[in-house]
Formats: structure tokens, sequence, C-alpha cells
């Protein structure tokens, strides 16, 4: 797998995002006190910072970490996606993109200071457990997790299988905290869910997509074949349902888009140096043959997920059903360090067939239908724009003219913005539950076949 070139699109589920918090003070001192005009300047008061605390610091910290916090500092500091792993980060995020680990299944991210929960994977310790989206971690084997990177969370959470970690878990709506122990398995990745389901059209393929690993293109494209089997090659259409999926390989990204396009613009990335910059086009190719095609979305479709929703979206591809995306227009670069672990640095912006960075935006959905109508758990709702640091949305630049809006059919005006008050709680187990899946497929049901077989290469 190659980083030092390799580009990546990693959302806020990955990455930490609050460690610019608490450089602020420090930088304020350095701002006020060292002179602007000579970077040699300002690495001389670095050195004058670095000896008084080595010298008078109630404790001899070790200069290692001193000079590790205050890289890290620096690149958080830029923005809520840079940051320097040592080599123990670096290798889980690795993992990380390679699908497969030792640890319990758990999705998790730091919002506010707190360690909280996206959602246990299918299948792996965490869901067996009981644990919830949405829980809080306030304990890892006995020690707080206040404070706590989230890398260093990860890191304490992930292990040899067979070992066992107690967690102790704050969830809404229970005055006293759950313990839970739970023993470590190997867990791998499952990035593509799917299924048939019968709809008055005829059978329409469910393809649930969790992350742009460097097999997301691979896994859709079995997905799709084995689904075309599975119907005798009569699939009506195409559910995408990229809810709550962070991002990942920005190559995967483009894969994808042009697993499902013939032609047309996927993504642009302009950075600092315009020698840089890049272009990515659709192949002709089509794996469904035009099939119809729904994008579900919600706040968590993050990043490399929003360049496959705004590029089948303007391409005119797909219909997208649900709420406005995340809004991560930025490109990171992982450039490794030899022996040292890597450095994350934004090194550009992306941008979508209309010309348009979707940077704090987001993609706004065809369709507007909310996930409950009554939303209890506020981090649903946030978004890039939250983040210390973010970028402001830049200039759009001038693109070619996008082809006509996909014709809706008539019942997509009938179709409500939010489950009626009696809609059953959602239930991952029970797709009857699932709000705007079942929109989804009223909806795919009444668009036009493009022809009567789909076969898949």
């Amino acid at each position: 797998m190659r980083f030092r070139n390799g580009l990546m699109l990693t959302g806020i589920f990955i990455a930490g995002v609050t460690l610019g918090a608490v450089v602020q003070p420090l930088d304020t001192a350095i701002g006020k006190a060292a002179p602007a005009d000579s970077t040699y300047q300002q690495l001389s008061l670095f050195g004058d910072v670095l000896s008084e605390i080595k010298q008078n610091y109630v404790v001899d910290p070790p200069t290692k970490k001193l000079i590790y916090n205050a890289i890290n500092g620096m690149l958080a500091g830029l923005d809520p996606h840079s940051g320097y792993m040592n080599a123990q980060q670096y290798a889980n995020m690795q993992v990380q993109t390679s699908g497969q680990f030792g640890g319990l299944g758990l999705e998790v991210t730091e919002t506010n200071g707190l360690l909280k929960v996206i959602t246990p994977i299918d299948g792996t310790p965490g869901q067996r457990a009981g644990i919830k989206p949405g829980d809080i971690i306030v304990e890892i084997d006995g020690h707080s997790t206040d404070g706590l990177t989230l890398d260093n969370a990860v890191t304490k959470m992930r292990g040899a299988p067979g070992t066992k970690v107690h967690l102790t878990i704050k969830r809404n709506g229970i005055n006293t905290p759950v313990q839970v122990t739970l023993t470590r398995e190997i867990i791998k990745l499952q990035d593509v869910k799917d299924r048939l389901i019968a709809t008055p059209a005829g059978p329409v393929g469910y393809i649930r997509l969790s992350s742009f690993d460097e097999n997301a293109s691979d896994h859709i494209r079995k997905a799709i074949k084995e689904l075309s089997a599975k119907a005798h090659g009569h699939v009506h259409g195409y559910i995408l349902d990229l809810r709550d999926n962070p991002g990942g390989l920005l190559d995967q990204a483009v894969a994808v888009s042009d697993d499902f396009l013939n032609a047309g613009e996927i993504v642009a990335t302009h950075g600092r140096h315009s020698e840089d910059d890049q272009v990515w086009y659709a192949q002709s190719g089509d794996i469904t043959h035009g099939a119809p095609l729904i994008v579900l979305t919600n706040a968590g479709t993050a990043s490399a997920a929003e360049i496959v929703t705004a590029a089948l979206q303007q391409n005119r591809r797909a219909v997208v059903l649900g709420t406005r995306t995340f809004g991560k227009g930025s490109v990171q670069t992982i450039m490794p360090i030899d022996n040292e672990g890597a450095l994350r640095l934004t090194t550009a912006l992306y941008f979508t067939p209309s010309g348009k960075s979707i940077q704090g935006f987001g993609v706004t959905p065809d369709i507007k239908v909310a996930e409950t109508a009554t939303p209890q758990d506020m981090f649903a709702q946030l978004r890039e724009n939250d983040l210390l640091h973010s970028f402001t949305n830049p200039t759009g630049l001038t693109s070619p003219s996008l082809p006509p809006p996909i014709p809706l059919p008539a019942i997509a005006k009938t179709i409500p913005d939010k489950p009626p008050a009696k809609w059953p709680a959602f239930d991952a187990s029970k797709p009857a539950t699932d709000f705007q899946l079942q929109m989804a497929l009223k909806l795919i049901a009444a668009m036009p076949a493009n022809g009567a077989t789909i076969a898949a290469k």
C-alpha cells in the first residue's frame, strides 16, 4: 500500500478533533512575544521555551514528549484534520485502511472531550455486548477517558485477540453507569453489506458501504454481481447507503464513483501549487447499466462519501435522499517519516463536478428526509463547520455545464420530510423501522427501469 504520495479523505470519526484547544494559550503567548520577520527567530523562541521547560518545570518531562506535543499542537492549529502520528498511531491507521485488526468492533469519536460510540460493528464483541450508538465511554480498564486523545483511546481498546477489556459507559436515559467486560477478537471490517429487497417494481439491490478502505470498489462490484445473480439478472434498481460513512481513501472514492458512471468529471483537487492540481473523469462502464440509483445520506456522510454523493448527483446518475452531509472538503496527504510515524497534512481542497467546494456546506439531498421525527442525539448534527480551525468555503471554479436533472416520478412529492409521530423506533435488524430506507424503496419502485434485464459485468 502506497501512502507517501497517497491522498486520504478522512472524516471526524478517524481523526481527533479537539487537539487545537489545548495549545491556544501557548499560541497566544508566542504570537505576542515573537518577532514576525524571521523563521529562524521564531525557532529560536521555540528553543528558549523548550529550554525553560526542561530546566524549571516541576518535573523533568521527556524531551521526546515535548517535541511530539509541540508538533501536534502546530498541526492541530492549522485545521481539524492535519496531525502527526507516532509509529504506533501510524500502524493503527494502516490497519484501519486494510480492514482487519484486533479489538472490540466499536466505531468511536471524540466530541466536546467525550469518547462517544458512533456505532458497534455487526457481529463483533461490542455489538454482542449491547453497546449502543451514542454511548459515552467514561473509563477503559478503570482509567478515565477524560483528556484522552482519540488515538490513545483507540490504542487502549485494541489489542491481542483473547484479551479482555472493561468499559464503563454512560448511556442516555440511564442514571447508573453501565459496566461491560469484552474479549478482544480479530475484527474484519465488512465495509459492504448487501441484500435484495422486494418491491412492486421488482427486486431492488440494497448496498451499504461503511467506509472507503482499499477494497471498497472491489467489494461494491462483487456485491452488484452477487445481487444480479440472486435476482437472475432482473434487478430493478439499487440503493447505495452512505449514511454515517466517514470517508477514507481518495482513489477508492474515485473508483466507486466510476463504478456507476459512464462519463463525466468525478472530482478535482486544487492545492497550493497549481502544478499539483488534478482532475478525475469517469470511464465508460456503469456496472449497473443505468439501473435506477438512489444514494442515502445523513450528517455522518463525510469526505470520500461526499465525493461519491456529489459525483453521482451532479452527473445526474443518482437521486440523493436523506439529510445534508457533513461538509468536509479537504484532502490529506500521508507522509511517512522514517522510524518516527507519519505526517498527515492537508494539502488540497476538492471540488465537485459543479466546480463548487462542499467545504462547510456538504451535499444537499434532492429529497430531504430526516431519520427521526424527534432526534435525541445532537451529535448527529455535528458538521465540519463545528470543528476548531475548519476551513472557510473557497470560491467556486469554472466548470462544464452539468446534464439535466433526473426527472422524478410524481410520488416524490408525496414523500414526507420526517417520519410520522407513531413511526417505530429504529432497529438496525428490522429494515421496516428505517424510515429513510423505506422512502427510498417507495421512490425507486416508481422510477422507470433502464431495460428489463440488469447484468453485472
